[in-house]
């Protein structure tokens, strides 16, 4: 693919993007959403978030290893550790510290 095939494309999609996001974020305030649709889309943060971190720290398809020998699956470990008892900065810091360490010591 050339450049200049690359960039129509690449603007193409960043323009129906905006598009839509933009057309839905206009309408927000001309009607009215009922209780119950507010209350189901309200876990939509808590679903959303566990599918995207598990599949960070397993891997996808033939690539996903659920065992103590992932160092991503130990880091995970020591964050629900950590988030236990500490503020969310620490939970990032001991994330961060251990996946570092349990990678250097995994190889």
């Amino acid at each position: 693919m050339d450049m200049t095939t690359f960039l129509i494309f690449t603007l193409g999609m960043a323009a129906v993007t905006f598009a839509i996001r933009f057309s839905v974020i206009g309408m927000a305030g001309s009607f009215e959403m009922s209780e119950r649709m507010k209350r189901t889309l309200r876990f939509v943060p808590v679903t959303v978030l566990p599918a995207i971190i598990a599949v960070e720290i397993l891997g996808a398809g033939s690539n996903m290893v659920f065992s103590l020998e992932n160092p991503r699956v130990l880091a995970a470990i020591v964050c629900t550790i950590v988030s236990l008892r500490f503020d969310l900065v620490w939970v990032v810091l001991s994330g961060m510290g251990s996946l570092l360490l349990f990678q250097s010591l995994l190889g």
